[in-house]
């Protein structure tokens, strides 16, 4: 929770910050697919159910906020910058800004606010458990000297909450970033040397550190990601380190995986990157593992991988380094036509062939043994079309539809 320690700051100290690219996108009620891979933060506009949605008023300062933080945590470590989930609208990536209208009136939200948001957010989450939520809650508060609260674990679900009705003279990309480094999972109970003596979630050393508990309207340039590196980024400790988030972009540190699709179907992943149905390449950070699901179409089965994967189960793959990956889709079977020529059957398809032309159909891409036996005072003498020889049986490796004739001659 961060607390406004003086509110006589200069507005313009907060204008000037707010000033950022245009905001050129469209807000959402839907969980737009990620246009980045990996573990995201959402950015949500909650707003009470007896107030305006004003997300259009909003989504420019918050879109500033999200470049603001992105660029300074970038200042501060250049090789990582916040997971934000963005969205490629027609001037580039921008926030994905996802609006959500929560149940409860403001007077609900008075009580246990927090809690009561951070669980709608989650609900709303089509990937709560690869998420975390940084919400700009538009509502009444009793506090103007509270700006925001954020709360998580390293691993799991993480809420961070910046209330814009209060702390008018502390920029809001402060609020945002310290509250999400909350939902990171910041700070631990033990270990770090300068955790406040009655607030353990904060850092005491330096009031230009981020994770302060209280701010004077310091401007987010102003901020510092852990003073000294001591207590939860970039430490030697034993604690957790926040640089070691999975919600943190390796920004210098990407590699491809190259997903083909042979057949008609579609390969998720269980972390948000990959959702193709004709082949794509995504960027990965380096050393991420994934599971990739094969999703066959209607009529269509999942035959196997080739590449970084082999085998008919779910796909496992660590990017050490760059990865191709193919999945086979076919029809559930392929039809096969039997000819006879002469006196004699053929087995290995069902009912056995015996008249001069039989439609079968076998499983796609198993191999289907068929064996020639001729009548008496009859003999094999061969197979035309997909098998070949006179060897009485035949292996048809059936990748696609085939047509074999047996030809029997009398002896």
């Amino acid at each position: 929770m961060l607390v406004a320690a003086a509110l006589a700051l200069a507005a313009a100290a907060y204008a000037d910050e707010a000033v950022a690219a245009p905001w050129c996108g469209t807000t959402t009620t839907e969980n737009r697919p990620p246009a980045i891979t990996g573990r995201s933060i959402r950015v949500v506009y909650a707003y009470p159910a007896d107030a305006p949605d004003r997300s259009a008023e909003r989504a420019s300062q918050i879109s500033a906020d999200v470049d603001g933080i992105a660029g300074w945590w970038r200042g501060q470590d250049p090789d990582r910058e916040p997971r934000f989930d963005r969205f490629g609208f027609a001037c580039g990536l921008q926030v994905d800004l996802f609006v959500l209208r929560l149940s409860q009136d403001s007077a609900t939200l008075r009580v246990d606010r927090f809690n009561r948001i951070a669980d709608a957010v989650i609900a709303a989450s089509g990937r709560s458990g690869y998420e975390k939520q940084l919400v700009y809650y538009d509502g009444p508060v009793d506090d103007a000297n509270v700006c925001g609260q954020g709360g998580g674990s390293a691993e799991g679900q993480g809420v961070a909450i910046v209330y814009l009705a209060a702390c008018s003279s502390v920029p809001t990309s402060v609020v945002a970033a310290h509250e999400l480094l909350h939902a990171l999972g910041a700070l631990p109970t033990s270990g770090p040397p300068n955790s406040c003596p009655n607030d353990k979630g904060h850092v005491c050393d330096s009031k230009s550190d981020l994770l302060s508990p209280s701010t004077s309207g310091t401007p987010l340039d102003g901020m510092v990601l852990d003073v000294g590196r001591n207590d939860y980024y970039a430490h030697s400790g034993s604690w957790l380190d926040l640089q070691d988030s999975r919600w943190l972009w390796l920004v210098t540190r990407q590699v491809a995986l190259t997903m083909s699709i042979a057949g008609k179907g579609t390969v998720e992943s269980d972390v948000p990157g990959v959702d193709c149905a004709s082949g794509c390449v995504t960027q990965w950070d380096a050393g991420s593992s994934i599971t990739l699901e094969p999703l066959p179409g209607e009529g269509q089965r999942f035959v196997r991988w080739s590449g970084a994967c082999s085998g008919t189960g779910d796909c496992n793959v660590t990017l050490s380094s760059a990865q191709a990956v193919t999945a086979l889709f076919a029809p559930e079977a392929f039809r096969l036509v039997i000819s006879l020529s002469g006196k004699g059957s053929v087995v290995g398809a069902g009912a056995a062939c015996r008249v001069a032309r039989c439609n079968r159909t076998a499983t796609s891409y198993t191999p289907l043994r068929l064996r020639a036996s001729s009548q008496p005072g009859w003999r094999f003498a061969g197979w035309s079309g997909g098998c070949r020889g006179v060897s009485p049986t035949c292996t048809l490796p059936m990748a696609k539809a085939a047509a074999v004739r047996a030809r029997f001659v009398k002896r």
